[in-house]
């Protein structure tokens, strides 16, 4: 059996497969009855960042291509 992942590695896998399927974490949450308010603050920062982090590259990418998005 593999290890289990680290809280900060689900955190990571669930924001790929939300941006992937275009869900906004808000909406996520309100379809689970969660309010934001109320999370834990540090996991709601953790996947914002890595959330504004995924689109800026995708953003980039979109314009560069995949070869010179980190270049510009």
């Amino acid at each position: 059996m593999a290890d289990k992942p680290s809280d900060s590695q689900l955190r990571l896998l669930l924001a790929q497969f939300l941006f992937a399927h275009n869900v906004d974490i808000e909406t996520l949450y309100s379809a689970l009855g969660a309010d934001l308010s109320s999370a834990d603050s540090e996991a709601v920062s953790h996947m914002a960042g890595i959330i504004d982090g995924v689109t800026l590259a995708t953003a980039k990418i979109r314009a560069h291509g995949l070869d010179n998005w980190a270049k510009s």
